[in-house]
Protein backbone atom coordinates (compact mmCIF):
# COMPACT_ATOMS: atom_id res chain seq x y z
CA UNK A 1 0.00 0.00 0.00
CA UNK A 2 1.38 3.30 -0.88
CA UNK A 3 0.60 6.21 1.05
CA UNK A 4 0.21 10.33 0.35
CA UNK A 5 3.26 12.72 1.69
CA UNK A 6 0.81 14.01 4.07
CA UNK A 7 0.93 10.14 5.80
CA UNK A 8 3.63 8.66 4.15
CA UNK A 9 5.14 8.60 7.77
CA UNK A 10 3.40 5.63 8.93
CA UNK A 11 5.14 3.35 5.87
CA UNK A 12 8.13 4.51 7.33
CA UNK A 13 7.52 3.67 10.96
CA UNK A 14 5.85 0.64 9.55
CA UNK A 15 9.32 -0.31 8.13
CA UNK A 16 11.15 0.26 11.38
CA UNK A 17 8.28 -1.93 13.21
CA UNK A 18 9.45 -4.65 10.98
CA UNK A 19 13.36 -3.99 11.65
CA UNK A 20 13.88 -6.47 13.86
CA UNK A 21 11.63 -9.51 11.97
CA UNK A 22 14.58 -8.46 9.10
CA UNK A 23 17.25 -8.18 11.43
CA UNK A 24 16.52 -11.88 12.70
CA UNK A 25 16.15 -12.84 9.28
CA UNK A 26 19.55 -11.61 8.34
CA UNK A 27 20.99 -13.47 11.30
CA UNK A 28 20.56 -16.56 9.94
CA UNK A 29 17.58 -17.74 11.92
CA UNK A 30 15.23 -19.33 10.48
CA UNK A 31 12.59 -21.50 12.18
CA UNK A 32 9.12 -21.91 12.87
CA UNK A 33 7.35 -19.39 15.12
CA UNK A 34 6.64 -21.40 18.67
CA UNK A 35 3.06 -20.92 19.98
CA UNK A 36 4.09 -21.84 23.39
CA UNK A 37 2.80 -19.72 26.41
CA UNK A 38 4.67 -16.80 28.01
CA UNK A 39 5.62 -19.10 30.97
CA UNK A 40 7.48 -21.46 29.06
CA UNK A 41 10.08 -19.07 28.60
CA UNK A 42 12.36 -18.40 30.96
CA UNK A 43 16.21 -15.95 30.81
CA UNK A 44 17.74 -19.19 29.50
CA UNK A 45 15.39 -18.66 26.18
CA UNK A 46 17.67 -17.79 23.20
CA UNK A 47 17.26 -14.02 22.66
CA UNK A 48 16.45 -15.36 18.66
CA UNK A 49 13.28 -17.04 20.15
CA UNK A 50 12.54 -14.02 22.08
CA UNK A 51 13.00 -11.91 18.64
CA UNK A 52 10.19 -14.60 17.29
CA UNK A 53 7.89 -14.46 19.91
CA UNK A 54 7.66 -10.59 20.22
CA UNK A 55 7.09 -10.30 16.71
CA UNK A 56 4.46 -12.84 16.88
CA UNK A 57 2.59 -11.18 19.56
CA UNK A 58 3.03 -7.91 18.31
CA UNK A 59 1.46 -8.42 15.19
CA UNK A 60 -1.21 -10.73 16.57
CA UNK A 61 -1.93 -7.37 19.00
CA UNK A 62 -1.64 -9.50 21.85
CA UNK A 63 -0.49 -6.87 23.83
CA UNK A 64 -0.47 -8.89 27.57
CA UNK A 65 1.24 -11.88 26.44
CA UNK A 66 4.15 -9.36 24.89
CA UNK A 67 4.46 -7.62 27.70
CA UNK A 68 4.97 -10.50 29.40
CA UNK A 69 7.96 -11.87 27.20
CA UNK A 70 9.32 -8.37 27.51
CA UNK A 71 10.26 -9.06 30.76
CA UNK A 72 11.74 -11.71 30.80
CA UNK A 73 13.73 -10.11 27.74
CA UNK A 74 14.11 -7.01 29.85
CA UNK A 75 15.45 -9.47 32.71
CA UNK A 76 17.97 -11.27 30.57
CA UNK A 77 19.75 -8.83 28.76
CA UNK A 78 20.80 -6.73 32.20
CA UNK A 79 21.53 -9.57 33.53
CA UNK A 80 24.30 -10.33 30.65
CA UNK A 81 24.82 -6.72 30.43
CA UNK A 82 24.15 -6.60 26.70
CA UNK A 83 22.51 -3.09 25.87
CA UNK A 84 21.88 -3.83 22.33
CA UNK A 85 19.13 -6.66 23.48
CA UNK A 86 17.77 -4.06 26.29
CA UNK A 87 17.18 -1.53 23.62
CA UNK A 88 15.65 -4.09 21.24
CA UNK A 89 13.23 -5.10 24.61
CA UNK A 90 12.64 -1.38 24.93
CA UNK A 91 11.49 -0.73 21.33
CA UNK A 92 8.60 -3.31 21.59
CA UNK A 93 7.68 -1.25 24.85
CA UNK A 94 7.33 2.34 22.48
CA UNK A 95 4.17 0.47 20.54
CA UNK A 96 1.87 -0.24 23.26
CA UNK A 97 2.86 1.82 25.69
CA UNK A 98 1.27 6.04 26.24
CA UNK A 99 3.19 8.96 23.96
CA UNK A 100 5.49 10.12 27.49
CA UNK A 101 6.13 6.88 28.69
CA UNK A 102 7.29 5.80 25.40
CA UNK A 103 9.56 9.17 24.83
CA UNK A 104 11.01 7.78 28.15
CA UNK A 105 11.86 4.15 26.49
CA UNK A 106 13.32 6.26 23.00
CA UNK A 107 15.61 8.29 25.25
CA UNK A 108 16.61 5.01 26.92
CA UNK A 109 17.15 3.14 24.12
CA UNK A 110 19.39 6.51 22.89
CA UNK A 111 21.13 6.55 26.30
CA UNK A 112 22.01 3.03 26.78
CA UNK A 113 23.57 2.45 22.76
CA UNK A 114 25.51 6.05 22.78
CA UNK A 115 28.76 4.31 22.46
CA UNK A 116 27.56 1.58 20.32
CA UNK A 117 29.16 0.61 17.45
CA UNK A 118 26.20 -1.22 16.29
CA UNK A 119 25.15 0.54 12.46
CA UNK A 120 21.48 1.03 13.67
CA UNK A 121 21.99 2.02 17.15
CA UNK A 122 21.37 4.77 19.21
CA UNK A 123 20.06 6.29 15.68
CA UNK A 124 16.52 3.60 16.03
CA UNK A 125 16.87 5.68 19.22
CA UNK A 126 16.45 9.23 17.59
CA UNK A 127 14.04 7.53 14.62
CA UNK A 128 11.54 6.36 17.17
CA UNK A 129 11.31 9.46 19.29
CA UNK A 130 11.30 11.65 16.13
CA UNK A 131 8.12 9.63 14.84
CA UNK A 132 6.47 10.19 18.40
CA UNK A 133 6.77 13.28 17.91
CA UNK A 134 5.76 13.53 14.84
CA UNK A 135 2.57 11.67 15.95
CA UNK A 136 2.15 14.57 18.61
CA UNK A 137 1.87 17.10 15.51
CA UNK A 138 5.65 18.42 16.83
CA UNK A 139 7.40 18.58 13.43
CA UNK A 140 10.30 20.90 14.73
CA UNK A 141 11.37 18.39 17.64
CA UNK A 142 10.47 15.82 14.79
CA UNK A 143 13.11 16.87 12.48
CA UNK A 144 15.44 17.97 15.14
CA UNK A 145 15.65 14.00 15.94
CA UNK A 146 15.50 12.58 11.91
CA UNK A 147 18.75 14.86 11.69
CA UNK A 148 20.19 13.83 14.44
CA UNK A 149 19.71 9.68 12.89
CA UNK A 150 20.74 11.04 9.51
CA UNK A 151 23.67 11.92 11.25
CA UNK A 152 24.59 8.76 12.65
CA UNK A 153 23.42 7.19 9.47
CA UNK A 154 25.85 9.00 7.81
CA UNK A 155 28.73 8.36 10.42
CA UNK A 156 28.26 4.84 10.85
CA UNK A 157 27.67 4.52 6.72
CA UNK A 158 24.39 3.15 6.73
CA UNK A 159 23.21 3.98 3.21
CA UNK A 160 19.24 2.20 4.37
CA UNK A 161 19.09 3.84 7.60
CA UNK A 162 19.69 7.11 5.04
CA UNK A 163 17.55 6.39 2.44
CA UNK A 164 14.54 5.61 4.76
CA UNK A 165 15.30 9.13 7.38
CA UNK A 166 15.64 10.95 4.23
CA UNK A 167 11.93 10.36 3.41
CA UNK A 168 10.88 11.07 6.56
CA UNK A 169 12.29 14.51 7.10
CA UNK A 170 11.08 14.80 3.04
CA UNK A 171 7.39 14.50 4.22
CA UNK A 172 7.68 17.03 7.01
CA UNK A 173 9.30 19.66 4.64
CA UNK A 174 6.36 18.58 2.18
CA UNK A 175 3.76 19.11 5.45
CA UNK A 176 5.32 22.11 6.32
CA UNK A 177 4.93 23.58 2.44
CA UNK A 178 8.44 23.10 1.17
CA UNK A 179 7.79 21.08 -1.86
CA UNK A 180 10.72 22.21 -3.52
CA UNK A 181 12.78 20.97 -0.99
CA UNK A 182 10.79 17.48 -0.18
CA UNK A 183 10.94 17.04 -4.33
CA UNK A 184 14.81 17.88 -4.11
CA UNK A 185 15.16 14.88 -1.53
CA UNK A 186 12.49 12.56 -3.63
CA UNK A 187 15.33 12.71 -6.81
CA UNK A 188 17.36 12.15 -4.86
CA UNK A 189 16.62 9.14 -2.92
CA UNK A 190 15.68 7.69 -6.22
CA UNK A 191 18.96 8.36 -7.56
CA UNK A 192 20.73 6.52 -5.20
CA UNK A 193 18.21 3.71 -5.52
CA UNK A 194 18.77 3.62 -8.82
CA UNK A 195 22.05 2.61 -8.45
CA UNK A 196 20.96 -0.47 -7.15
CA UNK A 197 20.80 -3.70 -9.82
CA UNK A 198 17.37 -4.72 -11.14
CA UNK A 199 15.85 -2.32 -8.45
CA UNK A 200 12.07 -1.98 -10.03
CA UNK A 201 11.89 -5.45 -8.63
CA UNK A 202 14.62 -6.04 -6.13
CA UNK A 203 13.42 -2.19 -4.45
CA UNK A 204 9.72 -1.98 -5.56
CA UNK A 205 8.33 -0.83 -2.37
CA UNK A 206 10.75 1.81 -1.93
CA UNK A 207 10.62 2.70 -5.73
CA UNK A 208 7.17 3.04 -5.91
CA UNK A 209 6.83 4.70 -2.89
CA UNK A 210 8.87 7.64 -4.55
CA UNK A 211 7.12 7.85 -7.81
CA UNK A 212 4.17 8.00 -5.43
CA UNK A 213 5.12 10.82 -3.58
CA UNK A 214 7.17 12.74 -6.22
CA UNK A 215 3.69 12.79 -8.41
CA UNK A 216 1.96 14.28 -5.15
CA UNK A 217 4.33 16.80 -4.66
CA UNK A 218 4.87 18.09 -8.22
CA UNK A 219 1.01 17.97 -8.34
CA UNK A 220 1.15 20.41 -5.17
CA UNK A 221 3.90 22.50 -7.03
CA UNK A 222 1.11 22.76 -10.08
CA UNK A 223 4.15 20.76 -12.25
CA UNK A 224 1.25 19.39 -13.92
CA UNK A 225 3.11 17.36 -16.46
CA UNK A 226 5.68 16.07 -14.20
CA UNK A 227 3.04 14.86 -11.70
CA UNK A 228 1.68 12.78 -14.82
CA UNK A 229 5.67 11.68 -15.79
CA UNK A 230 6.15 10.03 -12.04
CA UNK A 231 2.13 8.35 -11.97
CA UNK A 232 2.49 6.73 -15.99
CA UNK A 233 6.08 5.20 -14.11
CA UNK A 234 3.90 4.00 -10.84
CA UNK A 235 1.07 2.79 -12.84
CA UNK A 236 3.44 0.57 -15.54
CA UNK A 237 5.23 -0.52 -12.95
CA UNK A 238 2.25 -1.76 -10.39
CA UNK A 239 0.62 -3.44 -13.39
CA UNK A 240 3.65 -5.43 -14.28
CA UNK A 241 3.90 -6.63 -10.93
CA UNK A 242 0.14 -7.02 -10.16
CA UNK A 243 0.42 -4.88 -7.62
CA UNK A 244 -3.55 -3.93 -7.53
CA UNK A 245 -3.68 -1.91 -4.31
CA UNK A 246 -0.91 0.47 -5.34
CA UNK A 247 -2.24 0.07 -9.29
CA UNK A 248 -5.42 1.67 -7.28
CA UNK A 249 -3.50 4.39 -5.98
CA UNK A 250 -1.83 5.92 -8.59
CA UNK A 251 -4.87 5.53 -10.88
CA UNK A 252 -6.83 7.86 -7.47
CA UNK A 253 -3.48 10.37 -8.21
CA UNK A 254 -4.31 10.19 -11.61
CA UNK A 255 -7.23 11.39 -11.08
CA UNK A 256 -6.27 14.33 -9.02
CA UNK A 257 -4.42 15.32 -12.33
CA UNK A 258 -6.97 14.81 -14.67
CA UNK A 259 -9.27 17.26 -12.44
CA UNK A 260 -6.87 19.88 -12.63
CA UNK A 261 -6.51 19.24 -16.35
CA UNK A 262 -10.50 19.36 -16.60
CA UNK A 263 -11.07 16.00 -17.63
CA UNK A 264 -13.70 15.99 -14.96
CA UNK A 265 -15.51 12.62 -16.40
CA UNK A 266 -12.26 10.71 -16.84
CA UNK A 267 -11.45 12.19 -12.83
CA UNK A 268 -14.86 11.12 -11.47
CA UNK A 269 -14.75 7.41 -13.15
CA UNK A 270 -11.65 6.61 -11.35
CA UNK A 271 -12.90 8.18 -8.05
CA UNK A 272 -16.09 6.56 -8.07
CA UNK A 273 -14.39 3.13 -8.90
CA UNK A 274 -12.43 2.80 -6.14
CA UNK A 275 -13.90 5.78 -3.33
CA UNK A 276 -15.71 2.73 -1.31
CA UNK A 277 -12.43 0.98 -0.77
CA UNK A 278 -11.19 4.14 1.06
CA UNK A 279 -11.40 4.94 4.31
CA UNK A 280 -10.19 8.19 6.94
CA UNK A 281 -8.43 11.17 5.64
CA UNK A 282 -7.61 9.27 2.43
CA UNK A 283 -11.09 8.99 1.66
CA UNK A 284 -12.12 12.63 2.57
CA UNK A 285 -9.17 13.72 0.06
CA UNK A 286 -10.74 11.93 -2.84
CA UNK A 287 -14.17 13.04 -1.93
CA UNK A 288 -12.93 16.73 -1.62
CA UNK A 289 -12.08 16.13 -6.11
CA UNK A 290 -15.55 14.60 -6.33
CA UNK A 291 -17.23 17.26 -4.23
CA UNK A 292 -15.54 20.27 -6.97
CA UNK A 293 -16.01 18.38 -9.53
CA UNK A 294 -20.90 18.04 -8.93
CA UNK A 295 -19.71 21.59 -7.93
CA UNK A 296 -18.34 22.45 -11.55
CA UNK A 297 -21.34 20.70 -13.07
CA UNK A 298 -23.83 22.48 -11.25
CA UNK A 299 -24.81 19.31 -9.18
CA UNK A 300 -24.55 21.52 -5.58
CA UNK A 301 -26.71 19.36 -3.49
CA UNK A 302 -24.74 16.02 -4.50
CA UNK A 303 -21.32 18.58 -4.06
CA UNK A 304 -22.34 19.15 -0.29
CA UNK A 305 -23.61 15.44 0.34
CA UNK A 306 -19.36 14.91 -0.26
CA UNK A 307 -18.41 17.92 1.58
CA UNK A 308 -20.83 17.24 4.70
CA UNK A 309 -19.06 13.50 4.85
CA UNK A 310 -15.52 14.69 4.65
CA UNK A 311 -16.96 16.93 7.50
CA UNK A 312 -17.88 14.24 9.78
CA UNK A 313 -14.65 12.06 8.44
CA UNK A 314 -12.62 15.18 9.72
CA UNK A 315 -14.53 15.67 12.96
CA UNK A 316 -14.35 11.99 13.49
CA UNK A 317 -10.40 11.97 13.35
CA UNK A 318 -9.18 15.08 14.15
CA UNK A 319 -6.72 14.91 10.92
CA UNK A 320 -7.81 17.86 8.82
CA UNK A 321 -5.96 17.94 5.57
CA UNK A 322 -5.34 21.35 3.52
CA UNK A 323 -7.87 21.46 1.33
CA UNK A 324 -10.96 21.19 4.41
CA UNK A 325 -10.82 25.09 4.40
CA UNK A 326 -12.16 25.37 0.82
CA UNK A 327 -14.81 22.87 1.86
CA UNK A 328 -15.97 24.52 5.03
CA UNK A 329 -16.18 27.75 3.18
CA UNK A 330 -18.38 25.88 0.71
CA UNK A 331 -20.27 24.78 3.51
CA UNK A 332 -20.66 28.03 5.06
CA UNK A 333 -21.92 29.71 1.27
CA UNK A 334 -24.52 26.96 1.06
CA UNK A 335 -25.70 27.04 4.48
CA UNK A 336 -26.35 31.23 3.85
CA UNK A 337 -28.26 30.18 0.46
CA UNK A 338 -30.22 27.89 2.59
CA UNK A 339 -31.05 30.20 5.36
CA UNK A 340 -29.37 28.02 7.96
CA UNK A 341 -28.05 30.10 10.37
CA UNK A 342 -27.13 26.99 12.45
CA UNK A 343 -25.16 25.23 10.17
CA UNK A 344 -23.48 28.53 9.05
CA UNK A 345 -21.94 29.01 12.37
CA UNK A 346 -21.32 25.67 12.93
CA UNK A 347 -19.35 25.31 10.34
CA UNK A 348 -17.63 28.91 10.72
CA UNK A 349 -16.46 27.32 14.76
CA UNK A 350 -14.99 24.10 12.14
CA UNK A 351 -12.91 26.49 10.05
CA UNK A 352 -11.58 28.51 12.44
CA UNK A 353 -10.38 25.71 14.63
CA UNK A 354 -9.03 23.37 11.74
CA UNK A 355 -7.54 26.09 10.28
CA UNK A 356 -5.81 26.93 13.66
CA UNK A 357 -4.59 23.35 13.67
CA UNK A 358 -3.39 23.75 9.88
CA UNK A 359 -1.71 26.76 10.74
CA UNK A 360 0.06 25.73 13.94
CA UNK A 361 1.68 22.83 12.23
CA UNK A 362 3.26 25.10 9.44
CA UNK A 363 5.38 27.88 9.42
CA UNK A 364 5.24 29.88 6.05
CA UNK A 365 4.60 33.31 5.54
CA UNK A 366 1.01 32.44 4.17
CA UNK A 367 -0.27 31.34 7.68
CA UNK A 368 0.65 35.03 8.74
CA UNK A 369 -2.12 35.96 6.71
CA UNK A 370 -4.78 33.16 8.28
CA UNK A 371 -3.83 34.39 11.62
CA UNK A 372 -3.98 37.94 10.79
CA UNK A 373 -7.03 38.59 8.78
CA UNK A 374 -8.84 35.95 7.97
CA UNK A 375 -9.71 34.50 11.54
CA UNK A 376 -10.68 37.53 13.12
CA UNK A 377 -13.26 38.10 10.22
CA UNK A 378 -14.80 34.69 10.29
CA UNK A 379 -14.91 35.14 13.92
CA UNK A 380 -16.68 38.74 12.72
CA UNK A 381 -18.76 36.83 10.98
CA UNK A 382 -19.80 34.25 13.33
CA UNK A 383 -20.32 36.85 15.75
CA UNK A 384 -22.88 38.65 13.32
CA UNK A 385 -24.92 35.43 12.16
CA UNK A 386 -25.39 34.28 16.08
CA UNK A 387 -27.14 38.39 16.71
CA UNK A 388 -28.94 37.68 13.51
CA UNK A 389 -29.88 34.58 14.19
CA UNK A 390 -31.53 36.25 17.67
CA UNK A 391 -33.41 39.40 16.23
CA UNK A 392 -34.18 38.41 12.47
CA UNK A 393 -36.15 36.06 10.43
CA UNK A 394 -35.34 33.77 8.46
CA UNK A 395 -36.84 35.66 5.35
CA UNK A 396 -35.08 39.03 6.29
CA UNK A 397 -31.93 37.26 7.00
CA UNK A 398 -32.45 35.29 3.15
CA UNK A 399 -33.51 39.01 1.64
CA UNK A 400 -30.08 40.74 2.97
CA UNK A 401 -27.95 37.97 2.00
CA UNK A 402 -28.53 37.98 -1.59
CA UNK A 403 -28.78 41.49 -1.48
CA UNK A 404 -25.81 41.98 -0.51
CA UNK A 405 -24.40 39.27 -3.15
CA UNK A 406 -26.05 41.33 -5.87
CA UNK A 407 -24.48 44.31 -5.21
CA UNK A 408 -21.04 43.18 -4.43
CA UNK A 409 -21.23 41.42 -7.63
CA UNK A 410 -22.15 44.09 -9.63
CA UNK A 411 -19.10 46.41 -8.11
CA UNK A 412 -16.71 43.86 -8.67
CA UNK A 413 -17.73 43.41 -12.22
CA UNK A 414 -18.03 47.14 -12.71
CA UNK A 415 -14.36 47.47 -10.55
CA UNK A 416 -13.22 44.40 -12.73
CA UNK A 417 -14.02 45.78 -16.44
CA UNK A 418 -12.24 49.14 -15.61
CA UNK A 419 -9.35 47.58 -13.99
CA UNK A 420 -8.17 45.47 -17.16
CA UNK A 421 -8.77 48.76 -19.51
CA UNK A 422 -6.61 50.40 -17.52
CA UNK A 423 -3.98 47.68 -17.59
CA UNK A 424 -4.60 47.47 -21.19
CA UNK A 425 -3.77 51.01 -21.95
CA UNK A 426 -0.65 50.54 -20.15
CA UNK A 427 0.29 47.91 -21.82
CA UNK A 428 -0.16 49.22 -25.48
CA UNK A 429 1.46 52.61 -24.04
CA UNK A 430 4.36 50.59 -23.73
CA UNK A 431 4.55 50.84 -19.58
CA UNK A 432 6.67 48.06 -18.29
CA UNK A 433 5.14 45.44 -16.62
CA UNK A 434 7.22 44.79 -13.16
CA UNK A 435 9.38 42.39 -13.49
CA UNK A 436 11.45 41.20 -10.52
CA UNK A 437 14.73 42.67 -10.18
CA UNK A 438 16.88 41.98 -7.17
CA UNK A 439 15.79 43.71 -4.18
CA UNK A 440 17.23 46.47 -1.99
CA UNK A 441 17.28 45.12 1.18
CA UNK A 442 18.80 45.22 4.53
CA UNK A 443 19.20 41.35 5.40
CA UNK A 444 21.10 38.62 3.82
CA UNK A 445 20.17 34.65 4.11
CA UNK A 446 22.68 33.69 6.63
CA UNK A 447 22.40 30.36 5.13
CA UNK A 448 24.15 31.12 1.99
CA UNK A 449 27.45 32.43 2.28
CA UNK A 450 28.25 35.80 0.63
CA UNK A 451 30.46 35.23 -2.11
CA UNK A 452 28.20 32.36 -3.27
CA UNK A 453 25.33 34.45 -2.83
CA UNK A 454 26.87 37.62 -5.07
CA UNK A 455 28.06 34.65 -7.16
CA UNK A 456 24.30 33.56 -7.71
CA UNK A 457 23.32 37.34 -8.10
CA UNK A 458 25.45 38.38 -10.92
CA UNK A 459 24.54 34.62 -12.72
CA UNK A 460 21.11 35.48 -12.29
CA UNK A 461 21.30 38.96 -14.15
CA UNK A 462 23.02 37.75 -17.16
CA UNK A 463 20.53 34.91 -17.20
CA UNK A 464 18.00 37.31 -16.92
CA UNK A 465 19.04 39.82 -19.74
CA UNK A 466 19.74 36.27 -22.12
CA UNK A 467 16.94 34.29 -23.78
CA UNK A 468 17.61 31.22 -21.70
CA UNK A 469 14.76 31.12 -20.02
CA UNK A 470 12.58 30.79 -22.94
CA UNK A 471 13.75 27.21 -23.05
CA UNK A 472 10.21 25.00 -21.41
CA UNK A 473 12.31 21.40 -20.30
CA UNK A 474 13.94 24.50 -17.99
CA UNK A 475 13.44 23.55 -14.34
CA UNK A 476 15.48 24.63 -11.09
CA UNK A 477 17.94 21.83 -10.92
CA UNK A 478 18.70 22.51 -14.71
CA UNK A 479 19.40 26.28 -13.60
CA UNK A 480 21.28 25.58 -10.62
CA UNK A 481 23.83 23.26 -12.48
CA UNK A 482 23.94 26.05 -15.40
CA UNK A 483 24.78 28.57 -12.55
CA UNK A 484 27.20 26.30 -11.24
CA UNK A 485 25.55 26.21 -7.82
CA UNK A 486 22.67 23.85 -5.83
CA UNK A 487 18.88 24.00 -5.56
CA UNK A 488 18.78 25.03 -2.37
CA UNK A 489 20.79 27.88 -2.32
CA UNK A 490 19.59 29.28 -5.83
CA UNK A 491 15.62 28.53 -4.16
CA UNK A 492 16.74 30.78 -1.68
CA UNK A 493 18.62 33.62 -3.58
CA UNK A 494 15.40 33.67 -5.80
CA UNK A 495 13.04 33.83 -2.89
CA UNK A 496 14.70 36.57 -0.77
CA UNK A 497 15.80 38.95 -3.45
CA UNK A 498 13.18 38.35 -6.03
CA UNK A 499 10.69 37.83 -3.24
CA UNK A 500 8.57 35.04 -5.94
CA UNK A 501 9.37 31.39 -6.12
CA UNK A 502 11.20 29.94 -8.67
CA UNK A 503 8.13 28.60 -11.16
CA UNK A 504 6.64 32.32 -11.08
CA UNK A 505 10.20 33.70 -11.32
CA UNK A 506 10.38 31.77 -14.49
CA UNK A 507 6.82 32.60 -16.01
CA UNK A 508 6.93 36.31 -15.33
CA UNK A 509 10.59 36.61 -17.29
CA UNK A 510 8.43 34.74 -20.19
CA UNK A 511 5.86 36.99 -20.03
CA UNK A 512 7.99 40.02 -20.46
CA UNK A 513 9.66 38.57 -23.33
CA UNK A 514 6.37 38.14 -24.63
CA UNK A 515 5.26 41.55 -24.08
CA UNK A 516 7.68 42.98 -25.92
CA UNK A 517 8.17 41.03 -28.54
CA UNK A 518 4.53 40.68 -29.89
CA UNK A 519 4.31 44.81 -29.11
CA UNK A 520 7.77 45.03 -31.53
CA UNK A 521 6.99 42.20 -33.89
CA UNK A 522 3.70 41.86 -35.93
CA UNK A 523 4.14 38.44 -37.41
CA UNK A 524 4.00 37.05 -34.29
CA UNK A 525 -0.06 38.38 -33.86
CA UNK A 526 -0.67 35.66 -36.32
CA UNK A 527 0.25 32.92 -33.94
CA UNK A 528 -2.51 31.31 -31.44
CA UNK A 529 -1.96 30.39 -27.80
CA UNK A 530 -0.29 27.33 -28.63
CA UNK A 531 1.95 29.15 -30.84
CA UNK A 532 2.72 31.31 -28.90
CA UNK A 533 3.22 28.83 -25.87
CA UNK A 534 5.68 27.07 -27.29
CA UNK A 535 7.85 30.90 -28.52
CA UNK A 536 7.61 31.75 -25.18
CA UNK A 537 8.42 28.20 -23.28
CA UNK A 538 5.25 27.02 -22.22
CA UNK A 539 4.01 23.86 -22.53
CA UNK A 540 0.44 24.68 -23.21
CA UNK A 541 -1.46 27.54 -24.59
CA UNK A 542 -3.37 27.22 -20.96
CA UNK A 543 -0.76 27.49 -18.72
CA UNK A 544 0.78 30.69 -21.05
CA UNK A 545 -2.58 32.38 -21.08
CA UNK A 546 -2.79 31.44 -17.18
CA UNK A 547 0.32 33.50 -16.90
CA UNK A 548 0.03 36.07 -18.78
CA UNK A 549 -3.37 37.23 -16.77
CA UNK A 550 -1.66 36.51 -13.58
CA UNK A 551 1.06 38.71 -14.38
CA UNK A 552 -0.61 41.84 -16.50
CA UNK A 553 -4.23 41.99 -15.18
CA UNK A 554 -5.17 41.51 -18.99
CA UNK A 555 -5.75 38.23 -20.73
CA UNK A 556 -3.78 37.31 -23.87
CA UNK A 557 -6.57 37.26 -26.45
CA UNK A 558 -7.53 41.04 -25.55
CA UNK A 559 -4.62 42.11 -25.68
CA UNK A 560 -3.91 40.27 -29.24
CA UNK A 561 -7.09 41.79 -30.17
CA UNK A 562 -5.92 45.77 -29.37
CA UNK A 563 -2.28 44.62 -30.83
CA UNK A 564 -4.10 43.59 -34.39
CA UNK A 565 -6.31 46.56 -34.19
CA UNK A 566 -4.10 49.02 -33.72
CA UNK A 567 -1.46 47.74 -36.55
CA UNK A 568 -4.88 47.98 -38.91
CA UNK A 569 -5.23 51.17 -38.31
CA UNK A 570 -1.65 52.10 -38.91
CA UNK A 571 -2.03 50.83 -42.19
CA UNK A 572 -5.14 52.66 -43.14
Amino acid sequence: MIFSPIIQYFRFRALICLALVFCVTQMGFSQTINTKSPADYSITTSYEQLHIIEAEAAEASEFDKLRNIIRIHVSKSKKENNPIELARAFYHLIFIEESQLALAYADSIILITENSDHKSYPTLGYTLKANLFYDQGKFQPALDNFLKAYNLALEKENKEDQGEISLAIAAIRNINGQHYAAADLYKRSLNLLKQNENFPDAYYEDYSTLLYNLSLTYLRLSQIDTAKFYVRKGLKLAQSLKKTDDFRDFVLVDAQINYYQKDYKKSKDSLLKYINKLEGTERAIKLYYLGKIEKFLKNDKLAMAYFKEIDSIVSLSGDPFGEVKDVYQQLIIYSVLEDNEKEQIEYIEKLIHNDSILSSAQENVNNQVVIAYDIPDLKRQKLKAEKQLEAKTFYIIGIAVFAGIAILIGIYFFLRSRNIRKRLNILMEGGEVQIYETKQVTEHPSSVPIEIRKEILSKLNAFENSDRYLNKDLDLSNLANDLGTNTTYLSTIINHYKKVNFPNYLKDLRIRAAINRLSKDPDLLKYNHQGLAEIFGFKTGESFSKAFYKKTGVSPSMFLNELKSRETSRHL
